[in-house]
């Protein structure tokens, strides 16, 4: 829940006049400072979706109760891969979080057509990197189900993937396909030329597997790109039909006003 923060007034001003163009109260929330973010849409992709059941330990405070049983990683190592992605995809960023539009919402409180806009565009950021990482799952489905013999719970897999995943979600953008069988379309192209078994990779220097393994995801990216202007995809992401389940979107972001 946002909450509202007090701006302290000026030296020297009365105590009942606002600071010149300041608002006296501003809100406080996740969405609208990007060191934020990155928590805010993990804390979305472990609770709106199933996909990461029993693969991130989350913590109680988090979850509201105990989790058990082994996991491939911990809640601070998939916050990361998610800061990550995020700091490698700043154009998506900025389609979906527009600065005006946060700047406004700021202004015009909780309450506001315009804060609503802002949720919006962090829930559909936040439905890209699922598409991404359901796209992983689905492509490199025995590496997904094995932590042990595979690299990509591997810290040097995490980091890797989502050096790919911050590129696979801009060009998505870039070039309107974000549905999920887009992704789908991409990652299964690459894990037809991609092991993640570590027997495949035993002779890569520790230092050197993140590198190593980066080379070879967008190799075979690259190999397998298909041309880009497939899809008839209006103008603005606000028209896309995103299925029952999915949250409204903002008409007033614009993909082309950001790229």
């Amino acid at each position: 829940m946002p909450r509202l923060i007090e701006i302290p007034f000026p030296d020297g001003e009365p105590i009942d006049a606002p600071p010149p163009h300041e608002p006296a109260f501003r809100i406080e929330h996740p969405l609208y400072e990007p060191e934020t973010r990155a928590e805010w849409i993990a804390e979305r992709l472990l609770t709106d979706d199933d996909l990461f059941a029993g693969k991130v330990h989350v913590p109680a405070k988090k979850s509201g109760k105990s989790i058990g049983g082994a996991k491939a990683i911990t809640y601070a190592t998939f916050r990361g891969v998610v800061d990550h992605m995020l700091r490698g995809a700043r154009r998506a960023e900025s389609v979906c979080l527009p600065d005006a539009l946060i700047a406004e919402a700021v202004l015009e409180g909780p309450n506001s057509l315009t804060h609503h806009k802002v949720e919006q565009g962090g829930h559909l950021l936040a439905r890209l990197f699922l598409h991404y990482w359901r796209a992983v799952a689905n492509a490199f489905d025995e590496a997904w189900d094995d932590h042990h013999d595979h690299l990509l719970w591997h810290p040097h897999g995490l980091a890797a993937f989502g050096s790919l995943g911050s590129r696979i979600v801009q060009d998505q953008v870039d070039s309107y396909d974000i549905r999920q069988h887009y992704f789908d379309e991409v990652l299964q192209s690459i894990a037809a030329s991609v092991s993640l078994k570590k027997s495949d990779h035993a002779d890569v220097a520790a230092h050197d597997m993140t590198d190593h393994l980066l080379v070879l995801l967008t190799s075979a990216r690259a190999a397998s790109r298909r041309t880009a202007g497939l899809t008839a995809v209006p103008r603005t992401i606000g028209s896309i039909d995103w299925g029952s389940s999915a949250a409204p979107l903002s008409p007033d972001v614009d993909i082309a006003s950001a790229s």
